[in-house]
């Protein structure tokens, strides 16, 4: 019986552990909607790639920080939960976006987007198939 009891203990801590470690952890799930060349292609030839993005807040993240970067082409940017603060510069000036709202970054200017609590988006790359889709940079603000 002693031996069970340690068992069903061993359970519940486990499940408990399980339940913390998941609601401490935030997570940014990107889900590819389309790409039209995934693994690169000519120099030539345009990419087209759909992305859509769900952050979840945690204790231990509870804000979401794409850190600057800049991309080699236009990106068209959805908001569709939540708000983001875009800040593109220089002459880093910062745009506030909603539901609904689009914000599209220029090619090769650095780039920073903040949310303060779960947010929802699209972002759409269009750019030559064989360039990376974003490159990180300094804080140039």
């Amino acid at each position: 019986m002693n031996r069970k009891r340690r068992w069903m203990a061993f359970g519940v801590i486990g499940v408990a552990a399980a339940v913390v470690v998941g609601a401490a952890v935030a997570t940014v799930t990107p889900m590819v909607l389309t790409d039209t060349h995934p693994s690169g292609g000519p120099a030539n030839e345009v990419r087209l790639r759909v992305v859509r993005s769900e952050f979840v807040p945690s204790d231990d993240q509870p804000t979401f920080s794409s850190g600057w970067h800049h991309h080699p082409g236009p990106v068209i940017f959805q908001v569709q939960e939540g708000r983001f603060r875009i800040t593109q510069g220089p002459p880093c000036h910062a745009t506030i976006l909603g539901p609904g709202e689009t914000y599209i970054e220029t090619p090769e200017l650095p780039v920073l987007a903040e949310a303060k609590q779960a947010a929802k988006w699209t972002t759409t790359f269009i750019l030559a198939a064989n360039k990376p889709l974003l490159s990180a940079e300094n804080d140039p603000c």
